[in-house]
Order: structure tokens, then sequence, then C-alpha cells
């Protein structure tokens, strides 16, 4: 039997509901819990604290915007300017509040359907799986967000929350190496010494439920096991997710692009083939509507039109953002202070001249007439070199519909070979935009974990665990491949390990750009702070910014609600 650790739980008020609020008496387990409706009505309560957590912009602040790729320039979110500290936690009150919230949830599901006389072993085992995969999922989040973290699986009751809320951290190698374990024993094939309690189905070919299937416990399983340097077990459960989605080795890794198109990984592009976890944000129950608002800034400042009639209202609405005239975004988006690209990010990561298909219209590509034409134009109006200064024109280039980026942020490039866009930054593009939002609102589903980061990861894996240049590679081509870039080979990097883990890093920079998943990756590899102080742009990030901002502080209050069980001495001195 499995040893139970049990720690501290959600101890915040949560849309005004305690921990106290929280805990099922035993009179609702022994009568409420009788049939697969409310079963099934109960795991669906352990999915909400994940959308809570994804839709509070903060929440991609931090794990975006305090990076190597994007900041918020102008901005005095506390969250992208790293400003934080115990007293003043910003995001950390959501993501701990609302982990442990769901934490609880799932543990509650799991302890009462372990002990249910209503279902049969075969019935039950796919349910409590289904719960296993999103404490992992919790977990996760927490370990990444916090470093070391209190851990439990056994249900709140009035008997043990006294205990479970004076008890402190626990490391978070110990807890990953349990939710690894965990997840290899429920979701591994019986070939390989697991239950396979749940399906092996796609998301998209899931997604009428919705549900978390067994890609997203492996996949969160995986990431741990790099966390914890696992890498044989990484190996072992990246490539179930293989099964699951497709296997590309050798010839057959050209169907990758076939199979899961690049216009695919637009935000508002909803469960397509390749998703494996999304957020969705687009819910109407009860006549509520419940929308995405992180596109607000993605996008480039709407700007406002002066009446000349004094009855009138002094600014109408525009189509006009940054001085472009995009009809498709409509009259109404307004955006906050918008991410921007960082210098480093379009001129090295993934420089304005790369036929990478990701590229966007944003560059005002220098063409010269003894310079072949890029690959990744807009097929639209652009900037385009023409003798002696740019000029718009319609360009029809080869492109495939999406683009990380967009326009420049002016109507006038003034660029120069060393200085493209002049002193001014792409937008980011349509990859997060949804057109014809309104207000700060739109109907964005994020992307959290797609098939091409388990092809990554699984390169990393490999490089890490056996040494093996040549595996790295191909998992690495499948997605270079798929975004029209040149294959690499250990040659191409002179057989060093060193220069291919950072064409790694530089791949996962360029594919999951936005997707939660940088400031992670990151921490992960021991560069965060280094990499972001040196290439943020934020206007009031480097006097704010400290090593232990690698990990968010936990809010203060808890801590004194533990009786200061829980500490924060990575912030000893900082209030």
């Amino acid at each position: 039997m499995k040893r139970f650790i049990y720690i501290i739980c959600a101890m915040c008020i949560v849309f005004g509901c305690s921990l106290k609020e929280e805990v099922v008496s035993n009179s609702t387990r022994d009568t409420y819990y009788k049939n697969e409706i409310q079963v099934r009505t109960g795991l669906n309560g352990c999915y909400t604290q994940i959308r809570t957590i994804y839709n509070n912009t903060g929440f991609w602040h931090m794990t975006e915007c305090t990076t190597d790729l994007l900041s918020l320039s102008n901005s005095t979110q506390y969250n992208a300017n790293c400003d934080v500290s115990p007293s003043r936690p910003g995001i950390s009150t959501t993501v701990w509040s609302n982990g442990y919230s769901g934490v609880m949830r799932c543990n509650e599901i799991i302890d009462v359907l372990t002990e249910s006389e209503y279902f049969t072993e075969e019935q039950k085992l796919p349910w409590i799986a289904e719960a296993m995969v999103l404490r992992a999922f919790y977990y996760y989040v927490l370990t990444s967000t916090f470093g070391d973290v209190p851990f439990y699986t056994e249900a709140v009751t009035e008997q043990n929350r006294a205990k479970i809320a004076t008890l402190p951290r626990m490391s978070a190698k110990d807890t990953r190496d349990y939710i690894i374990d965990e997840m290899m024993e429920y979701l591994l094939p019986p070939s390989m010494g697991g239950k396979q309690a749940l399906p092996y189905q796609r998301t998209y070919e899931n997604s009428s439920k919705a549900y978390a299937g067994a890609a997203v416990g492996l996949m969160v399983a995986g990431k741990m096991c790099l966390w914890n340097e696992r890498y044989a077990d990484a190996i072992k459960i990246f490539g179930q997710i293989e099964v699951i989605y497709g296997s590309y080795r050798g010839e057959d890794r050209w169907n990758f692009g076939k199979d899961y198109p690049l216009t695919d990984v637009r935000w508002r592009s909803r469960n397509v083939k390749e998703s494996i976890l999304e957020v969705g944000n687009r819910v109407e129950e009860y006549g509520l509507a419940i929308k995405g608002t992180i596109a607000s800034y993605c996008m480039p400042a709407r700007t406002t039109v002066t009446s000349d009639d004094e009855e009138e209202s002094a600014s109408q609405a525009s189509d006009i953002y940054n001085g472009i005239k995009i009809p498709e975004l409509g009259a109404y988006a307004r955006t906050y202070t918008a991410a921007m690209p960082t210098s480093y990010y379009y001129t090295r990561v993934l420089p304005y001249m790369s036929d990478d298909l990701r590229n966007g219209e944003y560059s005002g590509s220098k063409v010269e007439p003894d310079r072949k034409e890029p690959k990744g134009g807009c097929g639209n109006l652009a900037w385009r070199w023409k003798g002696e200064g740019y000029v718009k024109e319609k360009v029809l280039i080869e492109k495939q519909g999406i683009y990380w980026f967009n326009k420049p942020s002016s109507n006038t490039p003034n660029g120069s070979a060393d200085k493209p866009y002049g002193n001014n930054q792409p937008w980011l593009g349509d990859k997060f935009w949804c057109f014809g939002m309104y207000n700060n609102q739109d109907g964005n589903n994020y992307k959290i974990f797609r098939y091409a980061g388990v092809l990554l990861n699984l390169a990393e894996a490999h490089l890490m665990g056996n040494g093996d240049m040549q595996t790295a590679c191909d998992y690495l081509n499948i997605v270079r491949a798929r975004a029209g870039l040149d294959e690499l080979t250990p040659a191409t990097v002179n057989n060093s390990p060193e220069a291919l883990m950072e064409e790694i890093r530089m791949e996962c920079a360029r594919e999951l750009l936005g997707e939660f998943q940088r400031k992670y990756d990151l921490v992960r590899w021991g560069i965060w702070y280094e990499r972001t102080y040196m290439y943020n742009e934020g206007k009031y990030i480097k006097g704010y910014m400290l090593p232990c901002h690698e990990y968010w502080p936990i809010p203060a209050e808890q801590v004194t609600y533990s009786g200061n069980a829980l500490d924060n001495n990575a912030y000893k001195g900082i209030l």
C-alpha cells in the first residue's frame, strides 16, 4: 500500500469558499455518490480550478512575460515585473488556493470511490484514474510555480484537517517521484506493468466528453520526469503519447505536418488533433458567459478617432491598430499594455529573414534582387524593400496561414540591416488573437500541452539521458520540418551535446511561444535568472527581479495560518 503524505490544503478564501466549506460531510459521502451521474458531477467539479488559474492574466504574465521571450515593456503589472513577495504575492494567491482546492476535490473523489460499494472495481478504475490525472496536473502547476510544496493524497476531514494544516513543505522532487510512479502504475499498458486505466485516445477524439484522458496524465508525468532527470522513464512515458498521437519515426516523420497542420495551433482552434490539454474559455452556463482575456495583451493598441462633430463623443470606434487598418479585429477590441517579443527573440531565436513558416508579415522583409524570396511572408499587404525604401504592396508568398508575429507597430518601419524594425518591435500575431473580439474578451481556448511539445521533450530526454544525438535530432527535425526549417544533424552542431541542447531550447522557444511553458522550462534548465535578466525588456523587471523569483512566494497569510510550518526561506528579508 502506498504511504499517504499529509499536507496543508487550500486555506485561502476563493470565491467565498473556505477550507471548512470544502469538506464533504460523511452524510454526503454516504448518500450522494450512488450512480454514474453523481460521480460524473463530482469529477466535473475537479476541473473548475484549472480555468480559474489559466484565465488569470497574471498567470500568463508570470509564465511568459518574465522570460527571455516576451515582456510588457511599459507595464506596472507586478506579475510581469517580478514585483512580488510573501506580503505582495500577486498571482501566487490564485495558484495556491485554486491548486489546492483542486487537489482537495480530487482526493475526495478518489477516497469516496475507493470505499464505495455501489460500483464494481472495473467501473471505479477509470474514474479514480481520471481524478488522479487531475490531481497530478494540479501538483505539476504547484511544484513548477512554488518549488517545494505540501503534498497530500487523503480526503480532508474534520478529524485530520488540523494536522494537515500544520505540516511543512515537501521537496518538489519527492512530490514528482510520487506522481510519476502513480501515473506509470495507472496509465501505462499491462505489457509495461501498468493498468492502462484510461483509454488511449487523442483529445480530439474524446472532445465531446472533454475529459482528462491518459495523454494528459502521461504528459504531466513525462514533464516531471524531465524535472527529476528520470530520462529513461520520460522516454517510456512520452513514447506512449506517440502511440496515442501517431509514431513518426524515419520516413514517416514527415507526416506530422499533414496530420497536424500548423494552422491548428491558433488558440481559437479548439481541441484540434494535436491538442493534449486546452483550457476552454467560452462556457455559457445559467445565462453567464465565461470568456478569456489574454488576447487583449497580445494585440496592438486600437487607435481612437477624434470626431469633428462637437456633439459626438471625442473618441469613436475604430478598426485601426497602431496606424494599420485590421477590419478582422473589429472596431471594439481593446488591448491592455501589449506583450511584445523581445529583441532577442525576433533577431536571434526567430530572425526576420528566416524561412520558418511561423514568421509573419511583421518582418517587412528586405528583399533584394539577388536574394531568394523568404517563405515567411503573409500573402497580403506588407512592407517590402524597393530600391532605397519600403513601400506597401501585395505579397504572395508560400504560407500556411499561421504566424506568431504580425505587422510592425508603425507605418514607417525605418529599418536597417542591423535593426530591421527600426525602433519598433512586431506584435504577437494571430496565433493568439480572436478576430472580431469585443472589448477585452474573446472565445479563445488556451493551448497548454500539444503533441509538438512531446516531440521536443523526447529530443531532450534522448540527448540528456542517453547522449543519443541522432535520435534527438530526429525528434527535433519533426517539428522543424513542419515549420519549413532544414534538418539538423549531429554534424550541424559539431557533434556537441551542449550545442544540440541549445538548439532544442531554441526550438521550444519558437514552437511553444506564449503557451505557459517558458518560465517553467527555463527554471528546470537552471538558466531562468540569467536569460531573463539579460534579454527581458520590461520597463521595471530588472529593478525588481531576484534569483529567488524563479519560484513565486507562498502568500504570507498562508504561512501564518500554518503556524509557520510553511516557510519562505528563499525570500528571507523580503517583505
